[in-house]
């Protein structure tokens, strides 16, 4: 029966390696198996257990990547494992229950391949070294290809978000686990010109006050006019509809896709998108924050305002405290802070986004012992959770909704969804009423983090762009007086800082912020959408290469 396992094993992770997509991953696929095969053999003396050992290993790592793909629809790279090995994120990734009997599944599995065969007859000294030495070739092999530039071209061109062969992945991923700072092709003075020039057409308005601005990440969020439905009748709501005080509204580049919402809150506060720093991009909490230098909340704290962070997540949640400190925040606060009756401790999965606005109130009129004594503008960066799924599938068909091939889990699911964002829409208009009475200078800024799966199925969408499941939106309300007119009708996540210090009335010094809010103009509101992408790499070769952003 012990053999039947492990032929059966064998074969699953021979079959894995036959079904690869690229050649590049037999080369790696292999020498990975001979890795995990020649490892343990060396340390235990058996070659069964080796075996056994490689081959379940290779069943694991192949349905970790499925169940990834399924519930984040990213594939698994060296960095998921800095995630997983932090234990404050636990909660979170067993959040979708779905997974949770999975993961146990997958860790027994673990447990067998470490201590089957056991009790197999030991290997001859020589042996044991013969399959250590095979081991350490096969790593050395890897790390030595890893950086062959056809191999990288390969795996670069498969990835953020197909990255189908996991045994490509994780070799090609393990260098990013150690920063280095990107390197573009491109001139950095060309860039420089362009800016310079720009600039000395463009007028600078500086306001009189310095208003209290808010931003409002909103998780999960699309307005579900967007869907393209054959029949629905959602009503109208209000927040992503232009009134009075909008001042900027459009279509928004994010870059990730039904999780990972740090990666879109790594875009907003860094000013570059996480894809820049390639298999460190699931990870950019962790290992690319303390390296940068600069970024919007550290110009606005130059410029004199105190910042604040409100998440209903645990301040080690994905390293999120670290994280803000870096950035430059001045205080981060949860809910439990502001007199929400839960544990310091617990996650808030459910709790709803007009209490996350009310608790934003709270902090604009300085209701904590930390913020009593605060003279100075505020910056308020709000993250809601209520619209985050998973969601039920037996929500009644309220709305009407009907669209040839999606299932009725998906139309369920859908409608759960939109009466979520009903309630955001509530929500946001009473926030942005109290903003108005106020009778004090204020922008107030929210958008949509990404779009979700639901019943993991993409719904399609009525407009047309090259990626429609990484756009969300963003909307600007503002009662400052300004100069500052709309230009672009889309607009990545990243230059949405700069964006914000122009709306405003800041003054821009800082080299970084300058660039930024340039590149946003020359580039019509677009980065990695932008058709010039001569200009993109001259901008991102003046970023790291001149600028030095990050070190």
């Amino acid at each position: 029966m012990s053999y039947l396992l492990l032929a059966l094993f064998f074969l699953a992770a021979v079959i894995f390696i036959f079904n690869s997509h690229y050649r590049w991953t037999y080369f790696f696929a292999i020498a990975l198996f001979l890795f995990f095969f020649g490892g343990m053999t060396f340390f235990s003396g058996q070659w069964q257990r080796g075996v056994n050992f490689a081959s379940i290993l290779f069943v694991v790592l192949m349905l970790f990547h499925r169940l990834k793909i399924h519930y984040y629809k990213q594939p698994l790279l060296i960095s998921d494992f800095l995630l997983v090995a932090d234990w404050r994120n636990w909660e979170t990734l067993l959040h979708y229950k779905g997974a949770i009997l999975a993961i146990f599944g997958l860790i027994g599995l673990l447990v067998y391949a470490i201590f089957g065969w056991a009790d197999a007859d030991v290997l001859p000294v020589s042996w044991r070294i013969l399959a250590g030495g095979v081991s350490a070739v096969a790593l050395g092999l890897m790390w030595h290809y890893s950086r062959h530039p056809h191999a990288t071209k390969v795996w670069l061109d498969s990835l953020p978000d197909d990255g189908r062969d996991v045994f490509l992945n994780l070799p090609m991923s393990c260098r990013g686990v150690f920063f280095s700072v990107p390197n573009f092709s491109g001139d950095g003075q060309k860039f420089h010109e362009k800016m310079t020039a720009l600039f000395a057409q463009k007028a600078n308005f500086q306001g009189e006050t310095k208003p209290d601005i808010v931003v409002c990440l909103q998780e999960s969020t699309l307005d579900p006019h967007q869907f393209d439905f054959d029949q629905q009748t959602i009503p109208p709501l209000s927040m992503f509809e232009k009134q009075e005080e909008t001042v900027f509204m459009s279509p928004l580049r994010v870059h990730t896709l039904g999780g990972a919402t740090w990666k879109s809150e790594f875009a907003f506060l860094a000013g570059v998108p996480s894809t820049d720093f390639g298999a460190l991009a699931n990870g950019v909490f962790y290992s690319v924050v303390p390296h940068l230098t600069s970024g919007l909340v550290k110009n606005l704290r130059e410029q004199g305002y105190f910042c604040v962070a409100l998440s209903p997540f645990t301040k080690g949640n994905y390293n999120a405290k670290s994280a803000y400190d870096h950035f430059g925040f001045d205080l981060m606060l949860q809910p439990q802070d502001l007199g929400y009756p839960a544990p310091l401790g617990k996650n808030l999965w459910h709790i709803g986004s007009d209490e996350m606005l009310k608790y934003a109130e709270m902090i604009l009129q300085k209701q904590h012992p930390l913020l009593q004594h605060v003279q100075q503008p505020m910056f308020v960066y709000v993250l809601t959770m209520k619209e985050h799924g998973p969601y039920h599938t037996d929500t009644p068909n309220h709305f009407n909704l009907v669209k040839d091939g999606l299932s009725q889990k998906t139309i369920a699911c859908l409608n759960d969804y939109t009466q979520r964002i009903m309630a955001l829409n509530q929500a946001t208009e009473t926030f942005y009423r109290y903003l108005k009475q106020r009778n004090t200078p204020y922008v107030f800024a929210y958008f949509g983090d990404h779009q979700v799966a639901f019943d993991n199925c993409l719904p399609p969408k009525l407009r047309q762009y090259a990626n429609p499941d990484y756009v969300t939106q963003v909307v600007v309300r503002s009662n400052v007086p300004s100069s500052f007119t709309q230009q672009q009708t889309f607009l990545d996540l990243a230059f949405l800082g700069g964006l914000l210090l122009e709306i405003a009335g800041l003054p821009v010094e800082d080299d970084f912020m300058r660039a930024n809010i340039a590149m946003r103009i020359l580039s019509e509101g677009k980065l990695e959408d932008a058709e010039a992408q001569s200009l993109v790499n001259d901008y991102r070769h003046y970023l790291y290469q001149h600028l030095k952003i990050a070190r």
